[in-house]
């Protein structure tokens, strides 16, 4: 493992008093926080049988409608989709729901 010397541990010290690099640091971790999360989350539905989530693109791409429409549906409470970060999954199961609905 890297060990900062004192002269590291000092500069970053400094760094962190600075508020852009506090704003930098936050978005790293962040990013890292939910990627992680997407991970997991698939490899849980991987474990549970579903072996596939679509994101919004793909439901789109699936229907034949925009994105904004899938973000409708959404809103309207057809789909749930699972939120992980700033990304939305949606499992076959969900995607089956809305066959139902377009059928009524």
């Amino acid at each position: 493992m890297f060990k900062f010397g004192d002269s590291d541990e000092k500069i970053i010290a400094e760094l962190r008093t600075d508020f852009k690099f506090r704003v930098f640091e936050k978005m790293i971790r962040q990013f890292f926080t939910e990627s992680l999360e997407a991970v997991l989350l698939k490899q849980e539905y991987i474990r549970d049988g579903s072996k596939t989530l679509s994101t919004i693109g793909d439901v789109a791409k699936r229907f034949k409608v925009s994105k904004a429409t899938v973000h409708n549906w959404l809103h309207r409470g057809i789909i749930k989709g699972i939120k992980v970060g700033k990304n939305r999954y949606f499992t076959e199961d969900e995607i089956q729901n809305i066959f139902y609905f377009l059928k009524k």
